[in-house]
């Protein structure tokens, strides 16, 4: 009996002992993704003050399909590039370039810790999606918990005050459309490897955003109107491009080493991060009300992604 024990012992121990360093290196990656993101906001809220939003999103979705199509040809093959449901990933594809249109206009107006805080609601906006298009079950714990998060947000906007800003709705409408990126990406997830779906949805992306650059041009002037970009503003836009790339594997690096659950908390580094650089590079600093508001949607957000894993446990993170 006893040696028996002994043998469940080291096997406990040892299972523990592999899994510890992936475990750690899974947050490691994912805290680095999460904080590198941040900067790309705060070079595409830079560039807002001389660069039309569609032209720095449209850098964004450029760079970063250049860089993830090499990479899928070198490793994947030539054949990685053509997806097996090429309109739902175009599709995804408009979906994320508006999404991320919504917020780099937001950035023109809004501190990059506010917009970042309100566009923490998606979690809260996906689980409505969930319930109401995709007909999943949503219990009353998470109900309250998309209520909660919205008040948060209502927090920092604060509308009917003076420091109401209708710009402070364009992080929330770049919530909605990506949590409908999301939802429909849970709808095709295992089909094609993620790489593709990235390379993909950013072709599309592309796309799109060029039809709207060539339209914005009819209105010279104009805030969407694009201009052609000095030598620094295309190094600027390929490193939004660059970061995004990036911010993107070491999140995908992380989710492969370590369980959602057990990440999922350190996807709110990206707040605090960007607080930090809106504080060091635009003298921008939450006042009280959008410190509360911050903490209420963080809280609420981890609440309905835990809730929703132990209900869902392999539901695609």
């Amino acid at each position: 009996m006893k040696l028996e024990l002994s043998k469940h012992g080291e096997m406990s121990q040892s299972n523990s002992t592999t899994e510890t360093p992936q475990l750690q290196r899974g947050i490691l990656y994912m805290t680095l993704g999460t904080s590198i993101v941040p900067v790309m906001d705060a070079v595409a809220k830079y560039l807002g003050d001389s660069m039309s939003p569609i032209q720095i999103t449209w850098g964004r979705f450029f760079f970063q399909a250049l860089i993830m199509l090499v990479g899928l040809v070198i490793t994947l093959g030539p054949r990685s590039l053509v997806p097996k449901k090429p309109l739902i990933h175009a599709i995804r594809g408009v979906l994320l370039a508006t999404a991320t249109l919504f917020f780099f206009t937001s950035l023109r107006y809004l501190p990059l810790a506010d917009a970042i805080a309100i566009f923490f609601v998606q979690p809260m906006i996906l689980t409505l999606i969930s319930a109401f298009v995709l007909h999943e079950h949503v219990g009353w714990h998470r109900r309250v918990a998309v209520l909660t998060g919205f008040a948060g947000a209502l927090l920092i906007i604060r509308p009917g005050t003076d420091a109401f800003l209708v710009a402070s709705l364009l992080p929330l409408g770049a919530a909605v459309f990506f949590a409908s990126y999301l939802a429909l990406t849970r709808a095709v997830a295992n089909i094609d490897h993620p790489a593709t779906m990235q390379f993909s949805s950013g072709v599309s992306a592309v796309i799109v955003l060029s039809i709207a650059l060539l339209v914005a041009n009819q209105w010279p002037g104009a805030t969407m109107a694009p201009k052609v970009p000095t030598l620094s503003e295309w190094f600027w836009l390929a490193m939004i491009g660059v970061i995004a790339a990036g911010g993107h594997l070491l999140v995908v690096m992380a989710m492969n080493r370590a369980p959602a659950s057990a990440l999922a908390p350190f996807g709110y580094i990206e707040i605090v991060a960007a607080t930090a650089l809106g504080w060091l590079f635009f003298n921008d600093w939450p006042d009280k009300w959008t410190w509360i508001g911050i903490a209420i949607i963080v809280a609420s957000g981890a609440y309905v992604y835990y809730r929703e894993q132990k209900l869902n446990p392999h539901t695609p993170a």
